[in-house]
């Protein structure tokens, strides 16, 4: 059974030989790079230094050798961009000085400035500070909110102005026609992009992933700030509501073009909203049925409507009240599975929710990964895999990246317990 034909079985629900596994097919389930060049040491890969393609969580791609290593079944397809060498340039990440290569086109969307405090400042090239680095930190944290200082949402929106925040920049291969910053889509970016991923599903055995955002609540909170944007679906539900259509017709036509291009070769496309903190929802369940679940069935169940692939969710924190309703939405995979925040134990999720739901991650905390041993972290991933690969729907990925401090010995432990555990 090949990598491609066991990601669909089990997102079928059907028989397989093993538990799929998944490193690095989404800007959640990667790897930050500082934790990458120690990974790729300790295999002994020296082959060049690694890509940095996401500059905002400092994440690099997993290498077809590492995929092989370690049996992953699905993959970024933004891997196959950006191939040649001129298409990169060296980078030093001022934290603890490691070489890295990042896209070159980044200095052309942004101005990358570093201070004499080794700061990193991402500058718009209006001269805005749209994101900042401190040499102690391992990401970007984003510093600057276009609608944070009025007084309420806006009446109208100007896309470039709605998208002028560091987690608009664009990833490969989305940097061909930064469709995700609700731009105009380049048709020739379109045709680029179609071409390459089918390349690569001729050319590999691998399950290919895709991201569309879908960002119905995200987009409030990382245009008005969160502060604000939480305030903002209580006391103005007409300006959150009109911001939210907005944004869904982009959407509803990125869909259809995804689909229309490159639907038959992914199998699951990814949304993303991170609609919980560490004790609960963000937002009452009421406030989600009234505001955002309506546009998530809407984008959801055009989906399933239109093609085979499974609706991927990345949603951090304690999500167990919105669970429910998102299945009713259209739901199939959730991400990144946060077993560590309230009412998300890994039984309670299997038992009420395991014959709706795939779950896609969870199979390791990261407090486990960067704070414990090896022998803690195979026992860690076999009770995990004795939850939530019962009767299928699992695909196993840490607990989201992992981060920076995480020791090379616990990530091969990692996945060599998910490969020894993982067979049906």
């Amino acid at each position: 059974m090949d990598p491609r034909e066991r990601i669909k079985l089990a997102l079928d629900r059907k028989p397989v030989d093993r538990m799929p596994i998944d490193f690095g097919s989404t800007r959640s389930t990667s790897i930050s790079t500082i934790a990458y060049e120690r990974l790729r040491k300790k295999l002994g890969i020296n082959s060049g230094l690694s890509r940095m393609y996401d500059f905002i969580q400092q994440n690099s791609y997993v290498e077809m050798e590492v995929i092989e290593k370690f049996n992953v079944d699905i993959i970024d397809p933004g891997m196959a961009f950006l191939r040649s060498e001129d298409d990169w340039t060296g980078f030093t990440i001022p934290h603890d000085g490691t070489r890295c290569l990042v896209p070159k086109y980044l200095f052309q969307i942004y101005d990358i400035e570093r201070d004499e405090k080794d700061t990193i400042y991402l500058k718009h090239k209006d001269g805005t500070v749209l994101g900042i680095m401190p040499a102690t930190s391992v990401n970007v944290r984003q510093a600057y909110w276009p609608y944070k200082d009025l007084p309420a949402i806006p009446e109208t929106f100007d896309n470039r102005q709605l998208n002028k925040y560091s987690w608009a920049y664009p990833t490969p291969p989305y940097h061909l026609d930064n469709s995700l910053t609700l731009e105009e889509t380049s048709e020739d970016g379109f045709d680029l992009v179609a071409d390459t991923i089918k390349t690569l599903h001729r050319d590999t055995d691998r399950a290919l992933i895709f991201g569309v955002g879908g960002n119905a609540f995200d987009i409030g909170g990382l245009a008005r700030g969160f502060d604000n944007f939480l305030c903002d679906v209580y006391r103005d539900k007409k300006g959150t509501k009109r911001l939210i259509d907005h944004t869904m017709e982009f959407y509803m036509d990125y869909i259809d073009k995804v689909i229309d291009r490159i639907g038959p070769y992914v199998e699951v496309l990814v949304f993303g909203d991170d609609l919980g903190h560490q004790g609960g929802p963000l937002i009452s369940p009421d406030i989600y049925r009234e505001i955002f679940k309506p546009a998530h069935k809407k984008m959801w169940e055009h989906v399933h409507s239109r093609c085979s692939c499974k609706v991927f969710l990345h949603s951090c924190g304690s999500l167990y009240e919105l669970i429910p309703d998102m299945i009713d939405a259209g739901l199939d995979i959730l991400n990144p599975v946060q077993t560590n925040a309230a009412n998300m134990e890994p039984e309670r999720l299997k038992r009420e929710f395991g014959r709706d739901l795939i779950f896609w991650g969870g199979g390791c905390e990261p407090r486990t990964l960067a704070l414990k041993g090896p022998q803690d972290v195979m026992e860690e991933v076999r009770q995990r895999i004795d939850i939530f690969a019962q009767d299928g729907g699992f695909v196993f990925a840490s607990l989201h990246n992992i981060t920076a401090e995480v020791p090379a010995e616990n990530i091969i432990a990692m996945f060599e317990a998910a490969n020894e555990y993982g067979g049906y």
